[in-house]
């Protein structure tokens, strides 16, 4: 018989778990998931959306982009 599943956050010390821990899907390249109880798991997606509002996937850089600042490219084809 396996262990029970840790949720990730709880072994960073948070203590604030709730609900089940199950292995939730991966939302990076990386394709790993990692096991997260429901409430982190919904804190993790909301980070999720937030991150992708901020730097969305699209050849057209967001207003506040300014290549000048870190010389650095939004695309690499532009």
């Amino acid at each position: 018989m396996s262990a029970p599943l840790e949720c990730t956050d709880e072994g960073m010390g948070r203590g604030d778990c709730s609900g089940p821990v199950e292995y939730r899907m991966a939302l990076s390249a990386t394709g790993r998931s990692f096991p997260r109880c429901a409430k982190h798991w919904d804190e993790r997606l909301e980070e999720h959306e937030r991150h992708v509002a901020d730097y969305p996937d699209s050849p057209v850089p967001p207003a506040w982009f300014d290549a000048a600042a870190a010389g650095e490219r939004w695309d690499e084809d532009y």
